[in-house]
């Protein structure tokens, strides 16, 4: 482990849990979340059928059919070079067929989120483009590190990894809204340049990004399993083991853990790594020296490939 993240481990700062809020501040956002567009039907669905085992290919094209714009963007994607198909597709069953019902549905979803946060500008630090790219390769580096492969779980992971952070769209967001309405937001402490963005955004808004993340979820009407795991994606590398609900800690180990390893790849790590024993909990080695199997490594500049067909 590097020097910095060295001097982070020894660092006390913990961020603020969702219980111990002021009831004020949460109120707060409960109002402003009403601003926000509510969370498209065909999203909402698509999200909904992920832990569905009764789902099929057939819902899975009702629902982005639902939709020309995402239908087709992902007929687009399919037709891309990354797929390389020797003949031109021109509907979703037949994608189905030739690509397999997980990886349309996995395009369909993330063709969905990237509208949702995939455009927009920047914010003291909130780079709404990066957001995007950074979601997308949590959700793949996700998939990469469990090693329980089944497809429902697969799905899931997909969509845990894509909304981890859907807390940082709501603050700024939260942000543009305060503004409007003259309401003031915190200024960074003096400290900023060596401060977690969680800090940061506690110290703008009462709250950080996770706990927004989980609000969101819960008021699109999203599963237990999806918003608690917002909520606690960074308890790891804070809080131990017994501080996060039992039958979720696996979820968060994986989300965490690949949160740790795409912000290690992409130069943008802040946070300390994960306790071991988050790692041991997916039989993985703590990272070592911020190094990243090739492999892995490998793996993820491939699945980047895809980023330039979601625009």
């Amino acid at each position: 482990m590097n020097d910095k993240s060295d001097d982070f481990q020894k660092n006390t700062w913990k961020p603020v849990r969702a219980d111990n809020i002021d009831r004020e501040i949460v109120s707060r956002y409960h109002e402003i979340l009403e601003y926000l567009p509510a969370l498209p039907g065909h999203v909402f669905e698509l999200l909904t059928s992920i832990s569905d085992s009764e789902s099929s290919s057939k819902n899975i094209a009702d629902i982005t059919s639902s939709d020309p714009v995402l239908a087709s963007k992902i007929l687009k994607i399919v037709n891309s070079a990354y797929y390389s198909l020797p003949d031109k597709i021109d509907n979703l069953q037949l994608a189905i067929v030739l690509l397999g019902y997980e990886e349309v549905r996995n395009i369909a979803l993330r063709c969905s989120v990237h509208n949702i946060i995939g455009t927009g500008g920047d914010f003291k630090g909130y780079d709404v483009r990066h957001l995007w790219k950074h979601s997308f390769l949590v959700s793949v580096c996700s998939g990469l590190l469990e090693k329980k492969h089944d497809l429902d779980r697969e799905g899931v992971l997909l969509t845990l990894g894509l909304l981890h952070d859907i807390g940082k769209y709501v603050l700024f967001n939260a942000a543009i809204i305060m503004r409007k309405k003259g309401m003031k937001i915190g200024d960074i402490s003096n400290d900023s340049a060596r401060s977690y963005m969680l800090k940061h955004e506690e110290e703008m808004f009462g709250v950080n990004h996770a706990v927004m993340g989980s609000m969101i979820a819960k008021k699109w009407g999203l599963s237990e399993r999806l918003y608690t795991v917002l909520e606690y994606h960074h308890y790891p590398s804070f809080f131990g083991l017994e501080t996060i609900p039992e039958k979720y800690v696996r979820d968060v180990a994986v989300v965490s853990i690949s949160d740790y390893i795409i912000n290690i790849l992409t130069g943008k790590n802040q946070l300390p790594m994960p306790s071991q024993v988050f790692f041991d909990i997916l039989g993985l080695e703590p990272i070592k020296g911020n190094v990243i199997s090739d492999g892995l490594r490998n793996k993820l500049e491939k699945a980047q490939d895809m980023l330039t067909y979601l625009k």
